[in-house]
């Protein structure tokens, strides 16, 4: 797993391609039930082409039959001033360090590389924690390919908002700063370059993410990024996979058991796999079924 497909499906970025040959009734849209209460939950990619609207009709299934919406984050709470203030204050280098002495000689080489070959200078990232220069030329590379329209999550939070429906959350602001701040833990050179590596392959890393996401295929999901992503960065996958998935649980089950129905909007890759949201529930007894 690279550290593009995790922030793809799971936190900033998600890239999209009209796929059609994808059944009309697939859609990665599920309904969970303890036999009396109900929620329902959708798979989530981040930002999108504007060829992947409308969003199938699933999710609008869901969302009308739902009294509340809870996503992984406060969405708008992360686009207010206050929280960019702060994330750019916990994404610049403060201790001495520059992004040349985090990095080794050779993982700094390749990284300058790159930005040459893309015109901008490696002195304008030198302040920068790695994990923020590799979340920059993440979105880059997405930008550069035309993604630009916002994704499943934010469509239906201004869709909420909009239509005065509740919306909730899992985690704050500040937990979503740390995941950030904090993205490919203590090695630094790993970030970059997981990134790195895997730029050539952006268009067939999009094509395997959306199949699945699109198709709600969660077997597919699993074996081309969740387990793949277990296997090779397993710091990575427990940090921002499972312990997450784990600290979701108790907010889950307590929706399962009071009568509002809600529609939990989450990174696609939190619902495959044998640490997924959906391992967990089953494991408990709860049914789920595919929305259609």
């Amino acid at each position: 797993m690279t550290i593009l497909k995790e922030i793809a499906i799971t936190l900033l970025a998600a890239a999209a391609l009209l796929l059609t040959s994808t059944s009309l009734h697939a859609a990665s849209v599920w309904k969970v039930t303890n036999g009396e209460n109900t929620v329902y939950f959708g798979g989530t990619v981040h930002i999108l082409k504007a060829e992947n609207f409308p969003l199938p009709v699933e999710y609008d299934k869901a969302y009308a039959a739902s009294d509340k919406l809870v996503f992984e984050s406060d969405i708008e709470g992360m686009q207010s001033p206050a929280f960019q203030q702060q994330m750019m204050s916990k994404v610049v280098l403060t201790d001495g360090t520059s992004l040349q002495t985090r990095l080794n000689p050779d993982t700094y080489a390749a990284l300058k590389t790159y930005l040459d070959s893309k015109g901008m200078p490696i002195l304008n990232f030198n302040s920068l924690k790695p994990s923020m220069v590799a979340l920059t030329i993440t979105m880059l590379e997405y930008q550069a390919n035309g993604f630009d329209q916002d994704g499943v999550d934010k469509t239906f939070s201004k869709k909420a908002k909009a239509d005065g429906k509740p919306v909730e959350w899992f985690e704050s602001v500040d937990e979503q700063l740390a995941f950030i701040v904090n993205l490919g833990g203590d090695d630094d050179n790993a970030i970059i370059n997981y990134t790195l590596n895997e730029l050539d392959n952006l268009p067939t890393l999009i094509d395997d993410m959306l199949v699945s996401w699109k198709g709600g295929d969660l077997q597919k999901l699993n074996d081309t990024i969740v387990a793949e992503m277990a296997t090779s960065s397993p710091q990575m996958y427990d940090d921002l996979i499972v312990k997450r998935n784990n600290n979701w649980m108790p907010k889950i089950m307590k929706m399962l058991d009071d009568k509002p129905t809600e529609f939990v909007l989450v990174g696609a890759a939190h619902l495959a796999g044998k640490d997924s949201v959906f391992a967990l529930l089953e494991a408990k007894g709860y049914k789920i079924t595919k929305v259609k």
